[in-house]
């Protein structure tokens, strides 16, 4: 978890322009470290920089929507998501773990491992 000062300076930061749903959840996942809301700073991010938004939002498809065949993303939506997560989580995801990420539930699964506080469960 963050301090709440340090969470509203990234906001700033890094966050002009994005959903305030997105503002709000990262500052709920900050300061609290509930998944659910990291869920949702996570696809609001990756939609952020998708090319071609879908029609549906990214919360409401099934979690085996792929990344890059059924949703667009190409090599520079994913490392521009990734280097975000990284400047808002102060995380570092490694090249090697991001190519095992193919799907939402793989997006989802592998954030909530990564930004995990020690001893909390991965839901």
């Amino acid at each position: 978890m963050l301090d709440r000062s340090l969470a509203e300076k990234r906001v700033t930061e890094l966050l002009t322009g994005f959903p305030p749903r997105v503002v709000d959840a990262y500052l709920a996942f900050a300061t609290s470290g509930d998944h659910a809301q990291l869920d949702i700073v996570v696809l609001g991010v990756l939609h952020f920089y998708l090319a071609k938004k879908p029609a549906t939002p990214l919360e409401d498809l099934p979690g085996t929507t792929r990344l890059i065949e059924d949703l667009g993303c190409d090599s520079l939506t994913m490392m521009d998501m990734v280097f975000m997560v990284e400047g808002l989580f102060d995380a570092k995801i490694d090249d090697t773990e991001l190519a095992k990420i193919a799907t939402l539930d793989d997006l989802r699964v592998h954030l909530r491992a990564h930004l995990q506080a020690p001893g909390a469960p991965i839901a």
